[in-house]
């Protein structure tokens, strides 16, 4: 049976992603080692039974549908400030409906308030979905504030966020389909230790 980092090696390949990156996103310990499964997957394919379980990994659209095999991704994403305003950091991890982890991003953005950060998480998370080839999107975090403003539930004052959300909105409208979806902070734990991490390690520097 295939492993799961041999299915996420899989399915990024499939979506379009090379395999200089699709060996990292995989947790393949080197490109050679993610080249040498591919090669020994290929000598195989006479296998009915792996024949089956590599259709079954790459089977993640609708019949009929063409393109990337990511039709529909739900994008996990949080913002760090240490400080509001204060040193910040965003993540975003990419999965399958079904629940299969695809890929995950993070980074520092400097000197942002909390909100700032949701936002740019959010703009993060659109960017990975579309990098990955996804026709609908559902962005999912645990800041009610952004969630509902993103939505059109609430009104956006500051003109610095009105900015961000226009962001958004036009990475949006690249989407068949876009929600963002509210969630508790138990819910998004791996976001969340991703943004802080991102912050650890910056304050290690």
């Amino acid at each position: 049976m295939l492993t799961d980092n041999v299915k996420r090696l899989l399915l990024l390949l499939a979506g379009g992603v090379s395999l200089n990156e699709a060996w990292k996103q995989s947790g393949f310990s080197s490109r050679d080692e993610a080249a040498s499964i591919l090669h020994r997957l290929g000598d195989a394919l006479d296998d009915s039974s792996l024949v089956e379980h590599l259709m079954s990994a790459l089977a993640t659209s609708p019949a009929g549908e063409r393109g990337s095999p990511f039709a529909s991704l739900v994008i996990y994403v949080d913002g760090a400030s240490r400080g509001n305003p204060g040193p910040s950091a965003i993540a975003a991890v990419a999965f399958l409906p079904t629940g299969e982890r695809l890929t995950s991003k993070t980074k520092r953005i400097g000197f942002a308030t909390n909100n700032i950060a949701e936002y740019r998480a959010v703009l993060e998370g659109m960017h990975v979905a579309r990098d990955l080839g996804a026709r609908e999107v559902e962005i999912r975090l645990d800041s009610e504030l952004v969630a509902r403003q993103l939505s059109g539930e609430y009104r956006i004052k500051n003109k610095n966020l009105r900015v961000l959300a226009g962001e958004v909105a036009g990475i949006a409208a690249q989407f068949r389909h876009c929600i963002y979806k509210h969630i508790q902070r138990n819910e998004n734990k791996e976001a969340d230790k991703l943004a802080n991490k991102a912050l650890d390690e910056d304050d290690g520097e």
